[in-house]
């Protein structure tokens, strides 16, 4: 249970499906429903309307038969046969949901019992009716009618609570289902919080984990797996090493205390940082050491690069009044095919190159 709770989206991807299929079930058994339920209220009322006119259809072909006994004979709508035999089917199939108006059954026992009186009042006026036709008067049948009718109107009403009951069901449903689709809503948006929230955690772990705090150069492990990924080129390529070490710097450090190193440190950090915008990774490989790592470079850019930081050395050195804090380093490069030669065996070439500038710079001083 803990191994699918760590595994939040899947959850939530699970959850939403099933709602999903839950709303469309409930939907569109719901739309079922409601129409069946309007069909019934509605033929309950055919049945209503239908059995009265049926009824005064019975009475004023008895009067029109008392006046003219050859009037049944010569009648177009009396007697209405086939209007008694549609009625029967439909107070059968309201009953039952058996039959050709595609009726359903009203679960509800008060509707059910209104039902089965109608059923049964109904067989009566027909009793009635054939009395009528036979020459009876038509008095108890009017008043049978009667009483028909408030009894099919109120099993109208019970079928349009039953309905209205469904309706506020379904209602209810809804809304619970809609509650937990915002409640998912909510629970997505705390996921993508903690998420945002952990990915910036992350973020400013991998800035202190890969970033020089004093220079905000990339730092020593930053280089180390930089060199990782290029001990194995895919391809042939040439690589360009270059190194820095900065010179006289324990003297500042005497005489201005660390802090004082640290700016030159920093300065000397930034203008490394700027010179090798465009050509590629330059990090603080050690206290007082750089490493520039360019990757397909022209055979001109190690020379183009030291001579850009040369340039930007020289003016920041100008600038400064105390000679303390001017910057005075000893560069090396390397450039050679990472597919021929390790890479480490390039940055140690170009560490032993810086070295024996540093040497040469101390002869001529």
């Amino acid at each position: 249970m803990k191994k699918l709770w760590e595994k939040k989206e899947y959850v939530a991807f699970g959850i939403v499906i099933a709602l999903f299929a839950f709303v469309s079930v409930t939907s569109f058994s719901s739309i079922r429903l409601l129409q069946g339920n309007a069909r019934v209220v509605n033929y309950v009322g055919i049945v209503r309307g239908a059995t009265q006119k049926l009824v005064k259809e019975e009475i004023m072909g008895w009067y029109l038969s008392q006046v003219n006994p050859s009037f049944r004979e010569n009648s177009k709508w009396y007697p209405d046969d086939k209007l008694i035999e549609r009625l029967d089917s439909i107070v059968e199939e309201l009953l039952t949901g058996v039959g050709p108006n595609g009726l359903v059954v009203l679960h509800d026992e008060t509707y059910l019992s209104d039902m089965r009186q109608v059923r049964m009042h109904w067989g009566v006026l027909k009793e009635l009716i054939a009395g009528v036709r036979l020459g009876k008067n038509p008095r108890k049948l009017f008043e049978s009618s009667q009483e028909y009718f408030e009894l099919v109107n109120r099993t109208v009403f019970s079928a349009e609570n039953y309905s209205e009951s469904q309706v506020n069901r379904i209602y209810r449903i809804l809304v619970i289902v809609n509650g937990a689709f915002i409640g998912l809503i909510a629970l997505g948006l705390a996921f993508f919080l903690s998420g945002l929230a952990a990915k910036r955690r992350a973020d400013a772990l991998g800035e202190i984990a890969y970033v020089d705090p004093l220079t905000k150069l990339n730092n020593r492990a930053s280089c180390e797996l930089r060199i990782e990924r290029l001990k194995k080129p895919a391809q042939s390529t040439p690589v360009a090493a270059v190194m820095f070490d900065m010179n006289d710097l324990k003297l500042t450090n005497d005489f201005l205390g660390h802090q004082g190193g640290d700016r030159v440190i920093a300065a000397f950090a930034g203008i490394l940082q700027k010179s090798a915008s465009e050509y590629g990774f330059v990090g603080r490989y050690g206290g007082d050491e750089f490493l520039a790592l360019f990757e397909s470079p022209g055979a001109a850019v190690p020379e183009a690069f030291l001579d850009r930081v040369g340039r930007q050395v020289d003016g920041f050195n100008e600038r400064q009044v105390n000679a303390l804090e001017m910057i005075h380093y000893s560069a090396g490069y390397s450039l050679a095919d990472a597919h021929e030669l390790d890479i480490e065996d390039i940055i140690h070439e170009a560490d032993n190159r810086m070295y024996e500038n540093k040497r040469r710079a101390k002869k001529v001083r």
